[in-house]
């Protein structure tokens, strides 16, 4: 066996042990990721019992709907609850990756076949179910136009946090616990009928700088997401 052929064998061998290496470590890696997705999701489990009995002693829950990496990535994920009475009820379980979570009651019902059936025979749906209103508020323009996280913190402390905190205020007083703002700076609240405009923010930062404004909203002690690309949730449940 000459030079060469030894060489390659070594480089061979060499380059085997390398990669079951990264394997290993690799594998290693994932559990450890896993685990902590894991122990993480438990706390978050924990915390939805601790709240529901509570609120309501005796109440039995189960996931609906549970998005991977909820509790490590936050994220909305849906709850069934059995109440004593046994009546049941859907909950949006709202979790930020700093560790907030909030419980949010909604209105709805599963859909059933016979529903399904019944409802297209003898209803038809309004191509818009948008309420316009005005805006209970608008923010005075302060010619700010955001275009980096230091611009955006400026919009954030001039246009935004008091506005916002004060329109909070008020909506609690209400009995609601979230609100959206949308691209075009209107902040609304859903109900059955729709949606009600209850502020104008004005001009909002591009989306791409949104994530620093969900930041500070977190460190405010609120639940703060993108969704659906065109929209802000802010929440204040407890």
């Amino acid at each position: 066996m000459d030079l060469m052929n030894v060489i390659a064998i070594a480089l061979s061998s060499t380059t085997m042990f390398l990669l079951l290496l990264h394997m290993v470590i690799h594998r290693r890696k994932n559990k450890k990721i896993k685990r902590k997705e894991e122990l993480t999701l438990q706390g978050v489990t924990a915390g939805i019992g601790d709240r529901l009995h509570a609120a309501h002693p005796g109440s039995k829950w189960k996931w609906i709907c549970c998005p991977v990496g909820l509790a490590t990535n936050g994220g909305i994920a849906r709850i069934e609850v059995l109440y004593v009475s046994g009546k049941q009820q859907f909950m949006d379980v709202c979790v930020s990756p700093k560790g907030y979570m909030a419980l949010h009651l909604i209105n709805v019902d599963e859909l059933s076949v016979h529903d399904a059936r019944s409802d297209s025979a003898d209803f038809e749906y309004p191509v818009d179910t948008l309420r316009k209103l005005e805006p209970v508020g608008v923010a005075p323009k302060v010619g700010i136009q955001p275009h980096n996280e230091e611009s955006v913190g400026k919009w954030y402390n001039i246009v935004l946090i008091n506005a916002l905190t004060a329109l909070i205020d008020d909506l609690n007083a209400n009995g609601e616990v979230c609100l959206y703002i949308g691209q075009d700076g209107k902040a609304y609240v859903e109900d059955n009928d729709g949606t009600t405009v209850v502020y104008d923010f004005g001009d909002m930062p591009d989306m791409h700088l949104w994530e620093h404004i969900t930041e500070k909203l977190g460190e405010a002690g609120l639940f703060a997401e993108e969704q659906e690309g065109n929209r802000i949730f802010v929440s204040w449940a407890a």
